[in-house]
């Protein structure tokens, strides 16, 4: 299906029933979609509901408006693991153990075997969901507290068996990968070199691929942000909230775990390098993020992809800004959507209609991953 009309209907009648009513507010529905396609290198951009900027200034192209990619930042995360190979000061592989990366100071503990790198870029090194410790605001967490963290937690379990989403692990991993690639030393303390994953992730990743809208800092770009919403019921009133983009502090332990902004069209050209890699190492280390860890593909994961019926995706989530993405390489599609409100069922909304488009597109159903969940759900220590 290319004739974009046919898309558009398409679209709608998969989408239109998740657009909430400012003046009605409901529960699971967004204020607005943009959703970006590329099917064999041919792009379309559809938005259903209402998308307006934080600034208030007028709206420029729908596919040129910045929104922020919260969790899907990790496959740009996972990307760097393999390249670091190749391409780091210090290089590393999937099968580096956490343990030589580390400053000395920290107490790592592993009582059910040694932790790799590929556990934490696969959610199987039996982490935490939540991030845990102390956090000043949201977008900030300290070194410190990934340090408390790591000191006190001890993995329920053996790594590589189960799957267990976890934010601290692609933190840890953004911040052990960014002392790689400026280090061949060993570190008595969590020292810059471990502070430098938005540098490494630009260099190595977003500039190469042409991806002139992402960024990690965004203030240069704030004027063209798209303004998020909560959607509440205090007091038995639905409402849309109008929301403040997040606060990312740029020292912060976190950032590899969440904290790329950017645009429709930026993310269809990320897409299109999945389904056309580059014939170079960074085209190599895209390539080995879609390759099944372990092999036996009993995770459902690749390096930061979750995997399923000859599909990979990723989805993300921050306040006021739910985020999917989607390919199938043998059918050249890729699909990604972005809605505008934050509160659990919206995000599965942005989520659930990512999916169906795609296996409408491809005429194959996209089934979720069947990931293998832990008999013990690992807690914050």
């Amino acid at each position: 299906m290319t004739n974009e009309n046919e898309l558009k209907s398409l679209v709608a009648e998969i989408f239109q029933p998740y657009v909430g009513d400012r003046k009605n507010p409901e529960t699971g529905k967004c204020v607005g979609f943009l959703i970006g396609i590329t099917i064999k290198k041919s792009r379309y951009h559809f938005v259903f509901g209402d998308i307006s900027l934080y600034s208030g200034d007028p709206l420029p192209a729908y596919k040129d408006i910045v929104f922020f990619i919260g969790s899907n930042s990790k496959v740009f995360t996972a990307t760097l693991l393999p390249l670091a190979a190749s391409q780091a000061q210090n290089p590393v592989t999937p099968y580096t153990p956490v343990a030589d990366l580390l400053p000395s100071s920290v107490d790592f503990n592993q009582p059910n075997g040694q932790i790799l790198l590929w556990h934490l870029a696969t959610h199987s090194a039996g982490f935490p969901d939540p991030v845990c410790g102390y956090r000043p605001h949201f977008g900030n967490y300290p070194f410190s507290s990934l340090n408390q963290f790591l000191d006190n937690f001890q993995p329920p379990y053996a790594p590589g068996q189960y799957w267990e989403y976890s934010n601290p692990a692609f933190a840890l991993l953004g911040d052990v990968l960014s002392h790689a690639w400026n280090t061949t030393s060993a570190s008595s303390d969590w020292d810059s070199t471990y502070q430098q994953w938005p540098s490494i992730v630009m260099s190595q990743v977003v500039q190469p691929l042409g991806m002139s809208t992402t960024q990690v800092d965004y203030s240069p770009v704030a004027n063209v942000v798209a303004q998020g919403y909560n959607y509440t019921d205090a007091g038995g009133t639905p409402a849309y909230t109008p929301i403040k983009p997040p606060n990312w502090a740029l020292d912060s332990a976190g950032l590899g775990a969440g904290a790329l902004s950017s645009t429709l069209d930026d993310m269809l050209t990320f897409l299109e390098a999945q389904i056309y890699p580059p014939s170079n190492s960074l085209g190599d280390a895209i390539k080995t993020t879609q390759q099944a860890w372990p092999s036996s593909n009993a995770l459902s994961m690749g390096l930061g992809w979750q995997q399923s019926n000859n599909y990979l995706d990723k989805n993300g989530g921050l306040p006021g800004y739910n985020t999917y993405m989607a390919f199938d390489a043998s059918q050249e599609i890729g699909v990604f959507v972005f809605g505008n409100t934050d509160e659990g069922s919206a995000g599965a909304g942005v989520n659930k209609g990512g999916r169906i488009l795609l296996g409408k597109l491809r005429g194959t159903p996209a089934k979720p991953s069947a990931f293998p969940h832990p008999p013990t759900t690992p807690v914050c220590p």
